[in-house]
């Protein structure tokens, strides 16, 4: 679709070839700018911010050339078409170099000029966009809304902005489900890398044999079925991050293939003879005990110290009580969203029994859970009838956890974490009121928080609000 209220700046020394463009130009009702120097260019760019520049090549003063340099520097959003009466390989090549949307010789027919002005305004219209789409995902993927009322998420999350625009490779483990994915965005779009790529694989996912084509790419004839050549997933995350999920599920025949890439830099693909440089930041996640995996030599320790600059724990829901009013709040709102309903009420008794089960598919479950509760909820209430039957039930209380305790053999320690945690949870993750009901004082709960999930030690009395 043509971009009639685009502005199109014209450069060129020739003044009647100028004023010969911008009729063009204003015959279609685009709205044209006219210089005669790079350095008049350059300033109309600055205050007119077009939509686009058409510079002659040959120009005294400043050459084409030297105005893309300078353009790339100060607007490089602004898309370039070159046309000379001078062409050669050569200078087009260069043009091409130097971000010429296009290169164009003279003469030309008008439809010519005017159809590749059309794809040029097109092409920046689709990147403005893009740019677009990747802030609202910077935003929306960003630190700052992602639900932590834990300390230990918090923690987690203190840790990512930290670490972000470092470029060293970070490993999350924790349980399945615990939102490794998430903070695995959220760490790249914190960095400096947000504007290229995001590309995760699971390592899981995909069958042995083509493991190493999907990561490396392969040319065309390396195997039977490759009928033409495919770049891997480390050539398309290129100054961005690939996130390697479930890493510890990778084979050791291909660990050691990794480690080099990652060590030198460089991959080549699948039955071709270079190598091709590559630069993207590894993020990796993991739900295994990779240091037990290492002792029984099921995952390479020079691939872990690689992978592992930075380790960060990811706590499971469980373990984070605070976060489980809010995260059924948030999931709730998004359900009725989705399914077109009103946001619809929680019952106490529901609500207690989403507080009070123990979640062992962590924020994914919760999540799964949450929505088709709403699906299936009438009159704008979820009832302890429309959650899932393991979750909808009574014996999801501190009461049932004792006869749990009992079967199990759990020591008092154990009990007592797992109903410091259950009282949490039942209260909103509010301490103060949790410690009430335990019957110990606010610096005591406190303590053996500390001591369970290694957290900061609080504050003193005197100076706690």
């Amino acid at each position: 679709m043509k971009n009639e209220s685009a502005t199109i700046l014209v450069v060129d020394d020739d003044r009647e070839m100028v004023a010969f463009l911008c009729d063009i130009l204003q015959e279609e009702n685009y709205i044209a700018l006219k210089a005669h120097t790079g350095a008049e260019a350059l300033a109309l760019v600055e205050r007119e911010a077009p939509d686009l520049v058409i510079s002659d090549l040959r120009m005294s003063g400043m050459t084409g050339h030297a105005l893309q340099n300078e353009l790339r520097r100060v607007a490089p959003e602004i898309p370039i078409i070159i046309i000379t009466a001078f062409g050669s390989i050569e200078s087009a090549v260069e043009s091409i170099k130097l971000g010429a949307f296009d290169y164009i010789t003279k003469p030309f027919a008008n439809q010519e000029l005017l159809l590749v002005i059309e794809r040029a305004l097109e092409n920046r219209q689709l990147r403005l966009e893009i740019k677009r789409l990747r802030g609202e995902l910077a935003r929306s993927y960003g630190v700052g809304n992602i639900i932590a009322a834990s300390p230990t998420l918090r923690d987690v999350l203190r840790r990512i902005e930290q670490i972000a625009s470092s470029g060293a490779s970070v490993l999350l483990t924790g349980e399945s489900g615990t939102g490794k994915d998430l903070l695995a965005r959220a760490l790249h779009y914190q960095s400096q890398r947000r504007d290229y790529p995001f590309i995760a694989v699971n390592c899981a996912a995909i069958p042995e044999h083509l493991i190493e084509s999907e990561l490396f790419g392969y040319v065309r004839g390396a195997f039977t079925d490759a009928r033409q050549s495919r770049i891997g997933l480390f050539q398309a995350a290129a100054k961005g991050t690939l996130f390697l999920d479930e890493i510890g599920e990778m084979p050791l025949t291909l660990q050691v293939k990794l480690l080099r890439v990652i060590e030198e830099k460089r991959v080549r693909p699948l039955g071709g003879n270079e190598e091709v440089p590559v630069d993207v930041r590894i993020v990796a996640a993991t739900n295994a005990d990779l240091e037990t995996a290492m002792a029984h030599n099921r995952f390479r320790s020079d691939l872990y110290y690689r992978i592992a600059m930075f380790v960060l724990p990811i706590p499971p829901l469980r373990e984070r009580p605070e976060d489980l009013p809010l995260l059924i709040k948030q999931f709730t709102v998004r359900a009725a969203a989705e399914a077109g309903k009103p946001t619809p009420a929680i019952t106490p008794e529901a609500m207690d029994c989403l507080r009070h089960y123990s979640w062992p598919g962590n924020v994914r479950e919760l999540q799964n859970a949450v929505h088709s509760a709403v699906i299936l909820s009438h009159e704008g209430t979820v009832t302890m009838d429309d959650l899932p039957p393991k979750v909808g039930t009574r014996q999801n209380t501190p009461l049932r956890m004792l006869e749990e305790a009992a079967v199990h053999n759990l020591s008092l320690a154990a009990i007592e974490r797992k109903y410091i945690y259950k009282v949490l949870a039942s209260v909103g993750g509010n301490k103060t009121e949790a410690a009430a009901i335990l019957q110990i004082d606010r610096k005591t709960l406190y303590r053996k928080l500390v001591e369970e999930a290694d957290l900061p030690s609080p504050p003193d009395e005197e100076s706690a609000s």
